[in-house]
C-alpha cells in the first residue's frame, strides 16, 4: 500500500470532520445568541487561523475504525462529531474545576467569559452532541443501530463524569494507588477513545467478535494516551505542551509516574506530601528521577501501546485506514504536546 493513501484518508477526514462540527451547531442561531456562538467558536478554535483548534483525534479514531472495519466513514461522521463534542464540553468544565487559565496556549473560555457563562457554554455544547446523533437517520442508519451509538456514547459520558470525580477526590487524599489512577483514567481518558473505537465498528455493521477487538484497542490506546500527557506534564518542553516546566509535578498531581515514585521511595514521598512552598522544585524532581520513573511510565505506554496494536491486528482491519491507525496510535506515543 502507498503511504500516501493513509495520509491522504487522514487529511481528507480530517476535513470533514471540521465541516460537519460547523454543521452540528447550527441549532443555536448566531443571529440571535452571537455571545454564545462566539464561545462555542473560541472554544472550537473556529475565530480565526491562528488558533489551536486541537488533534480531533477521537472522532478520527471513529472514522478509521469504521473504514478499516469496513464501512463507510462518511456514514459515521455525525457520531465522530458528537464524540468532539463530547469531549469539547468536558475540556471547559475541566478547566473551570481545575481552575485552568489556559489551554493551548490561550485564555481558557471561563477566564474571558466567566464561570456561569462557561458552564451553560459546555452545557450547550453537550446538548448539540446528542442532537448530532439524531442526524445519523438521514444517512440511513439503523435507528436500533442508532440508539446503540447513543447508548455507548451516554455510558461512555456517565464514565468520564466517574473518572473526573476521582480525579478530583485524589486532590485531598494521600493514600491514592497506582491501582486507584488507572481505575481514574480508564473513566477520564480511556472510556471515550474506547467508544470512538467502538462505534466506528459499530457503524461499519461489525459483529459482536469484531466490535470487541475494537473495544480492546481502544481501551488499551487510552491508557497509553493519558499516561504519556502524564510523563508531558514533568518532563515535557514548555514551548510545546503550552505549560510551565514540571507543572504537575509543581502542582502535585498524582499521575502514574509520582505514585510509582511515592510507592518506591520514602524520601520522594516525604517530599511531595510537604507544602510545596517548603520543598525546591529541583529536588522534588531529583528525587523523582532516582527511581526511575521516567523508564516506568515509558515502559507502561508501550506495554499498553503494543496490547492495542495486537487487539487491531487481530480484528483483520482494512486499508489504507488500518495503516492510518497503526501511524496514528504511534505518533500519539511519541507526541511532544
Amino acid at each position: 500500500m502507498n503511504r500516501d493513501e493513509s495520509i491522504s484518508l487522514r487529511v481528507e477526514m480530517l476535513e470533514a470532520i471540521e465541516k460537519d462540527l460547523k454543521h452540528a451547531i447550527q441549532p443555536i442561531p448566531s443571529d440571535r445568541y452571537p455571545e454564545l456562538t462566539k464561545m462555542i467558536h473560541y472554544h472550537m478554535g473556529w475565530l480565526n487561523e491562528a488558533q489551536s483548534r486541537g488533534k480531533r483525534i477521537r472522532p478520527l479514531i471513529t472514522l478509521l475504525c469504521c473504514a478499516a472495519a469496513g464501512g463507510d466513514w462518511q456514514n459515521a461522521l455525525p457520531a465522530a462529531s458528537a464524540i468532539e463534542l463530547i469531549h469539547s464540553f468536558t475540556l471547559i468544565h475541566d478547566d473551570i474545576e481545575d481552575h485552568s487559565d489556559t489551554r493551548r496556549g490561550r485564555a481558557t473560555l471561563w477566564k474571558l467569559w466567566g464561570i456561569p457563562q462557561a458552564i451553560n457554554t459546555g452545557d450547550s455544547i453537550f446538548a448539540i452532541s446528542r442532537l448530532t446523533t439524531h442526524r445519523l437517520t438521514e444517512l440511513g442508519i439503523n435507528p436500533e443501530l442508532i440508539l446503540e451509538t447513543q447508548y455507548t456514547l451516554d455510558q461512555a459520558c456517565l464514565r468520564l463524569t466517574q473518572g473526573q470525580h476521582l480525579d478530583l477526590a485524589f486532590e485531598t487524599r494521600d493514600d491514592v494507588s497506582v491501582e486507584d489512577y488507572l481505575e481514574m483514567i480508564e473513566g477520564k481518558t480511556s472510556a471515550l477513545i474506547t467508544a470512538s473505537s467502538i462505534i466506528g465498528a459499530q457503524l461499519a455493521g461489525s459483529p459482536d467478535s469484531i466490535i470487541e477487538k475494537y473495544r480492546t484497542f481502544g481501551h488499551h490506546l487510552g491508557f497509553a494516551f493519558q499516561v504519556q500527557d502524564d510523563i508531558l506534564g514533568i518532563w515535557g518542553d514548555p514551548e510545546k505542551t503550552g505549560k510551565p516546566a514540571s507543572d504537575d509535578l509543581r502542582q502535585r498531581k498524582k499521575t502514574l509516574p509520582t505514585l510509582y515514585a511515592i510507592a518506591k521511595s520514602t524520601s520522594f514521598a516525604d517530599l511531595f506530601f510537604q507544602e510545596s512552598k517548603q520543598v525546591a522544585l529541583e529536588d522534588l524532581y531529583r528525587a523523582l528521577n532516582q527511581v526511575d520513573a521516567l523508564d516506568h511510565a515509558q515502559d507502561f505506554t508501550h506495554q499498553q501501546t503494543k496490547i492495542a496494536l495486537q487487539a487491531l491486528h487481530e480484528a483483520e482491519p482494512r486499508e489504507p485506514a488500518a495503516r492510518e491507525l497503526i501511524n496514528m496510535t504511534h505518533r500519539l506515543l511519541q507526541r511532544e504536546s
